[in-house]
């Protein structure tokens, strides 16, 4: 698995994982300090959320993703 894309938050990272999926990419995402729990005051992680997807499908989900902003 590659990391494609880094979210603000979760509620961003569920959004895209679940584009991606919608568009036959499987995908998940993961707290972007590897699991360590690192959030600032305001409850945002301090390195983002991080999104995955297989080696293969990282060109066109970089394609869904940039469409989507």
């Amino acid at each position: 698995m590659i990391r494609i894309y880094n979210a603000r938050d979760a509620l961003e990272a569920e959004e895209v994982v679940s584009i991606l999926k919608e568009n036959g990419i499987p995908a998940y995402y993961q707290d972007g300090a590897g699991g360590v729990v690192a959030h600032d005051v305001s409850g945002f992680g301090l390195f983002g959320v991080d999104v995955y997807v297989d080696d293969g499908d990282t060109e066109r989900a970089s394609q869904i993703i940039q469409s989507e902003e």
